[in-house]
Parts: structure tokens; sequence; C-alpha cells
């Protein structure tokens, strides 16, 4: 296969995947799609098999963090965490309708940083719908608030985000220094989405709702004394991730550990069975693997080599610099979806030994950017279905013209958020 041939044939290969991945024809799973991207480059030459197996070793430890979150995240929604907290929520809002909505963000956010955005997407997402319809408010903003918490909210620790684990793992980067790095422009991201959304549904929230049909935040907590255990291991693997590697060790064992805690808690107290391993979303792991190896292919065509050339023209942790590396991974993330334009800003940003500063404003665009289109994230395609399925659907249309004014004043005010607290540091 000649240069040319072997260019187009790669592009279509992944952008037919793409399309399918969104599309889900006959609703099969997203992964089908992906390995078979995958798969098609394989067999094509478009990927040797040793640069497929290195792809897949690449994201080991990604992978397995990954899989304790999504343990964890299951363990404490067995203790009905999440119900008890939305309805605490709404309960200290007392009546005010716009005190329920800045109350839900926040709740958003600290579920979004301490289990990631798919967490919030997932179990977060119909548990607040659930209190919205229940309180007869309009669930539209919720919806958007979900979508937008979710991406927006992301940044500020490495389990927040598969890319940021991805990112943090390629540039060795502890738990503790990416916290620190990132505080400043997540603060600012979450403030910033926060103003926008309340005041683009100015119209749409009223100003008061009837709470008496909320129950008490106790009676949706099934059995007490786990609920307690998983509160408390939460506490402690969070500081356990900061401690990490002081003492060697990897921020996923520190999961896996708080994870091996709530099963035994849980099968104790009966609220966890053996066939709670069924309920985790094992198809995200050949999905994300597929990726891996269907970016290796575009990889191999030379868009690193450009990419890098371009990066290394522009003076090394400018702001101008900064904002061109969050704008495209933003851009990118909207066209292609958020996991494969970091996997290519990732190498990208190796190949050029980018800043630090870099790197983290071009994680910053894939983190809090994919908020225009509805495929721009997994965590926002899941938002979104759930809501359908609720019978609450937003237009696609609506969401999109949201997001096309609101992504570039989200994503400018990280970035230059980010190039101040490199500034200040120096």
């Amino acid at each position: 296969m000649n240069g040319r041939a072997r260019i187009v044939v790669t592009l279509i290969i992944f952008a037919a995947m793409l399309v399918l991945v969104i599309v889900r024809p006959r609703r099969w799973n997203e992964a089908w799609w992906t390995m078979l991207g995958a798969a098609a480059m394989l067999v094509l030459g478009l990927v040797s098999p040793r640069e497929a197996v290195n792809a897949a070793l690449a994201g080991k430890n990604a992978l397995l963090f990954l899989l304790s979150l999504l343990a964890l995240s299951l363990l404490v929604g067995k203790s009905g965490f999440f119900d008890w907290a939305a309805i605490r929520c709404a309960r200290i809002a007392n009546g005010n309708a716009r005190a329920l909505y800045r109350n839900a963000f926040v709740l958003g956010a600290i579920v979004t940083a301490i289990l990631s955005l798919d967490t919030t997407a997932v179990m977060l997402t119909p548990v607040m719908l659930a209190v919205v319809k229940r309180l007869k408010l309009p669930a539209a903003p919720y919806v958007v608030l979900c979508a937008f918490v979710a991406n927006v909210g992301s940044l500020a620790l490495p389990i927040g985000n598969l890319t940021n684990i991805i990112f943090a793992d390629a540039f060795h980067m502890t738990f503790a220094a990416f916290a620190a790095r990132t505080a400043a422009p997540q603060l600012v991201a979450l403030a910033t989405t926060y103003a926008l959304l309340r005041w683009h549904f100015r119209r749409q929230l009223p100003n008061r709702f009837d709470g008496q049909s909320l129950p008490e935040p106790a009676s949706v907590v099934p059995n007490r004394a786990y609920f307690l255990v998983c509160v408390t291991v939460l506490v402690v693997v969070l500081v356990g991730y900061f401690l990490a590697p002081l003492a060697g060790l990897e921020p996923y064992m520190i999961a896996f550990a708080g994870c091996g805690v709530l099963a035994i808690a849980g099968l104790a107290t009966a609220r966890v069975h053996i066939r709670a391993a069924g309920e985790l979303s094992w198809s995200l792991f050949p999905f994300v693997v597929g990726l891996f190896v269907a970016v290796q292919g575009l990889e191999n065509l030379g868009i690193v080599a450009v990419s890098s050339g371009w990066l290394a023209q522009m003076r090394p942790g400018s702001p101008e610099k900064l904002l061109a590396a969050a704008g495209a991974t933003a851009f990118a993330s909207n066209i292609m979806n958020n996991l494969p334009a970091a996997l290519v800003a990732r190498s990208v940003l190796l190949r050029s030994h980018a800043h630090m500063a870099t790197v983290l404003a071009a994680l910053a665009g894939a983190d809090v950017g994919p908020i225009v289109t509805p495929f721009g994230s997994l965590a926002t395609m899941l938002v979104l279905a759930l809501a359908r399925r609720e019978g609450e659907a937003v237009r696609t249309r609506e969401f999109v013209t949201l997001g096309l004014w609101a992504a570039p004043v989200i994503v400018v005010a990280t970035a230059l958020a980010l190039a101040l607290t490199f500034a200040l540091a120096r």
C-alpha cells in the first residue's frame, strides 16, 4: 500500500469507527466498533502487532486505575450514598430552587473529582433527575448541569477522568503534584461554568419548590453500618492517593484496597453479592484498548511529527501556547471524542518534550472542552442517553448552541488560570 492510499484508508477506518461508536447501529456496544477498527488496521498492516501490544501496554496503569474506580463507585452506590446526597442537597436548599441548582452543581463537582466523571454520568444523573421530577422542576437545566459538571469538574485530580490518568502516567506526575497544579484552574473552570449555566437557565429555574414530598435522607440508606464504612473508606482512599508515592505504591493499589474493604463490609451486611461483579462496565476496557490501537494507526501517518514541530515553534509556557494547546484538544475532542484526542495529544507532547504547563493545558482542553457536541466525551453521551431513557431529552441543537459559546469561554478562562498558576510558581 503506497503512502497516499495508506493515509486515505487509515482516515476512512478511523472516521467510520467514530461514526459507528456514536450511532451504535442495532445498539451494539461501543467496544465492538473500536475493536473492529483496531482489527481492520492490524489486518491491513496500518498498525503492526508489536505496535498494537505496545499501545495497549502503555495504558496498563490507566486501565487498572479505571477498573479500581469503577469497582469503588459501584460499591459506594450499593450504600445508597448517591440517593442520600441528592436528597440532602434538596433538603439543604429549603425550598429555594436556585439554591438547589447550586447544590446539585457542587455535588456533581465533588462526585466527579473523587469518583470520576463517569460516576457522575451513570450514578448521580438518574438520581438527580428522579429528585427533580419528584419536585416538579424543569429537568433540562439539570441534564445540562450533569453533562457540563461531569466534564468541567474532572480536572482537579488524576482520578477525575481517564484522560487525567493517562497523562499523569505518561508524564510521571504524582497525585499531589497534579492536584497542586490543577487546583486553581479547576476552581476557575467550575466558577465560570456555574455562572454561565445560571445565566443561561435564568428564565427556566423557578424561585421556589415544594419539598414536602421528599423523604428523609436517612430513609434511602439501606444499611447505616455499610454507609458509614463507605464514607470512611472514601476519605481514607482519597488521603491514600496523596501518600501512595511515599510508600512506592501506584494510586490504583490504594483504590483496590478500598474496594477490598468495601467488598468485605458489603458481604457482611448483605449489601453486596458476588454477582455484583457483573454490574461493572467491563465493555469499557475493550473499548479503550481498541481506541489505543486505532489511534496508533492515526499516529503512524506522521500527524504526531507535524504537530510536534508546530508546538516546538511556540515560546515554552507562554499564555498563547497554553491557549493554543487547550483550544486544539478541546476542538479535537468535540470532533473525534476526548479520549482519542487526548491519546494523540499525549504522543505529540511526549515527542516535543513539552513544558508541563503545555501538557496540563492540553489536558484541560480535553477535560473541560468536550461540551459542544453530544459525542465530545463518553460522559456527555451517557448523561444525554440516560436523560432520554427517563423521558427528559435535551434537543441536540439546544445543547450544541449552548456549548458553542460556553465552551470557548470556559476553556480560555481555564487556560489563563493555568498560565497564571505557573507564572506565580516561578
